[in-house]
């Protein structure tokens, strides 16, 4: 079974009722020498989460070597995540990591904001039990 290290950070969003939208990336490192830059970058990404806009929470993840590393980030609607998206950070770091590894994203909706809920949906998309979702 795969194991994931995971850090969770809180975002600047407050709590909604209802649901939420939920987007992962499961990115490949090709090569160890990139590792760390990787996850460098993802960790960067986490220490701005509390001003990132819509933005309720992220987990940072990753497995015993490094070279899969993962975000789950959860958003209080579609829009929040768009605009992250667009955003001059995230497009520099799509820029330079652009052929580093493989990217794999799913998003999906949460029943409702329940970390334990929603760890447990990103691991069964991550380890393969969802067959419709493609994973490493």
């Amino acid at each position: 079974m795969t194991r994931f290290l995971r850090l969770w950070k809180d975002g600047a969003g407050a709590a909604v009722d209802g649901s939420v939208h939920v987007s992962m990336n499961d990115y490949l490192v090709r090569g160890f020498r990139d590792v760390p830059r990787v996850a460098m970058a993802g960790l960067r990404f986490r220490r701005a989460w509390p001003e990132t806009e819509g933005a309720l929470g992220l987990w940072f993840a990753t497995t015993g070597d490094g070279r899969r590393q993962i975000s789950v980030s959860v958003w209080r609607e579609p829009a929040d995540l768009q605009r992250f998206v667009r955003s001059p950070g995230h497009r520099r770091v799509v820029r330079d990591f652009r052929d580093a590894g493989v990217l794999l994203n799913t998003t999906w909706t949460a029943e409702r904001f329940d970390r334990r809920l929603i760890w447990r949906q990103a691991e069964d998309r991550l380890t393969g039990r969802l067959a419709d979702v493609p994973h490493h």
